[in-house]
């Protein structure tokens, strides 16, 4: 297997062809050994903070872009100055703290730097970047809002690598609200609850991620509280994301939803075209070599049959890519429209099954849930886990929807109604004997806003 040296000679090679020469040998020349790798996280040592900086908000995107080729799993590289390793030497430390450089779970391609600003999240972006540089000291804590795919997490890990960028003391940490319960339940059982609720202490900036999905999980949410009081109450940023207000969360205590509007409230609406066609062109600069061979009446093309969110968006621009680089096709408004036509024909199937929203909604919170492209769950794969989550999707569809087994099919790209029957048996009996599978299920539920009981 090739080595993570071998890979950032190759990657720096590329660098050199693609960049400007003074531009190559004012921040890359110098970088010539990997320092460590370590989860999924490829580490590179800069001279100065200044490039360190540099780098992180304008050519990282493309560099983490490389990376992606040679693994089959994401990996992102990590900038650390040579001051800083100085820094944490003197302090007799062995070696330096990997945990403020990257926090588990802060994805370095978030930042504000890679973040498409138009109307729908103009106010977000600009109340997000002042929270960043002032901490707690405008409001605390921040709740932002909006449906699947918006951009929420983007720009919640935004603050954390710019307050991990700008003050380095700072200790950070990004939670799933999925990984909290988890996690929680799981403290119960082994180590107990007060070596869970050590994780949090020391803590300067704390992120959740989709807080609704502390619906209806008292115990999980009374943990939650005590963090949440004792943060604040030290004055700790605290920054919320959730798929609706605070105020239409449901079966969670009074005292924590008043508490989540303490502070300010941000939402994020859909991206209108001229924002989407903005968002397409940024992707290709982070993509290609030469966005410019990538034409206008195709950006146009995909940012009309792309209109629900950011995520649909982009995954209908990396099959375009990916179609035309795969059978080497010229980047046409032709070839583009073969590549999304399973996918348009989809959504034209959609909007003829009452309620379409309801429907696309579910498809982009099973695609966010899992991690999986919609065009994947849309597709043949037979991968285990997206044949998992296409079922999963079949069996809301026909007890929540009381869609025909045809008609399903129709919008799963005209899968036989015999297939999608078979699929939704095979899932109903997972479903009554398996935990792990009635939980997916209700948490999808939840985060549709539809009551899991009722199914």
């Amino acid at each position: 297997m090739i080595s993570p040296q071998e890979i950032w000679n190759r990657i720096k090679t590329i660098l050199k062809n693609e960049l400007d020469q003074d531009v190559f040998e004012s921040y890359f020349e110098s970088i010539n050994e990997v320092y460590k790798e370590q989860n999924n996280t490829i580490y590179l040592i800069t001279d100065s903070l200044f490039t360190k900086t540099r780098i992180q908000n304008t050519y990282l995107p493309r560099m983490n872009s490389l990376l992606s080729e040679f693994y089959s799993e994401p990996h992102y590289f990590s900038l650390l100055a040579k001051e800083e390793i100085e820094k944490d030497r003197i302090s007799n430390k062995r070696e330096i703290n990997f945990s403020h450089s990257n926090p588990s779970g802060l994805n370095p391609n978030y930042t504000f730097s890679t973040f498409v600003v138009g109307d729908s999240n103009r106010l977000a972006h600009r109340y997000a970047l002042l929270t960043a540089e002032q901490l707690a000291g405008v409001a605390n804590p921040v709740y932002m809002f909006g449906d699947v795919g918006l951009g929420k997490t983007h720009l919640m890990q935004s603050i954390g690598n710019y307050i991990l960028e700008t003050k380095p003391d700072k200790k950070v940490l990004y939670v799933r609200t999925q990984d909290f319960v988890e996690d929680y339940v799981k403290a119960g059982k082994d180590s107990g609850y007060d070596e869970f609720s050590k994780k949090f202490d020391n803590i300067d900036v704390l992120l959740v991620d989709d807080v609704q999905f502390l619906e209806s999980k008292k115990q999980c949410q009374i943990e939650f509280f005590k963090i949440f009081e004792r943060l604040t109450g030290d004055k700790k940023l605290i920054v919320l994301t959730s798929d609706r207000k605070a105020s239409e969360l449901k079966d969670i205590m009074a005292r924590l939803t008043s508490r989540f509007e303490w502070g300010i409230s941000l939402d994020i609406n859909k991206p209108n075209k001229e924002h989407r066609i903005n968002i397409i062109k940024s992707k290709l600069k982070q993509e290609m070599k030469d966005p410019e061979i990538f034409s206008e009446d195709i950006i146009d093309y995909i940012a009309t049959v792309c209109e629900n969110n950011i995520r649909e968006l982009e995954g209908a621009l990396k099959r375009v890519l990916f179609y035309c680089e795969a059978f080497e096709e010229d980047f046409t408004l032709e070839n583009a429209k073969e590549a999304l036509k399973n996918i348009v024909s989809s959504q034209e199937t959609i909007v003829s099954a009452a309620p379409s929203h309801d429907l696309r909604k579910m498809l982009d919170i099973v695609g966010a849930y899992f991690k999986i492209d919609q065009d994947e769950l849309l597709s043949n794969s037979r991968k285990k886990e997206i044949v998992y989550a296409r079922q999963l999707c079949w069996y809301i569809m026909r007890t929540k929807y009381d869609l025909t087994f045809k008609k399903i099919g129709d919008i799963f790209n005209g899968k036989d109604h015999s297939t999608v029957m078979h699929g939704y048996q095979v899932f109903e009996e997972d479903y009554k004997t398996s935990e792990d599978t009635k939980k997916n299920v209700e948490n999808i539920l939840r985060k549709m806003g539809k009551n899991p009981d009722k199914i």
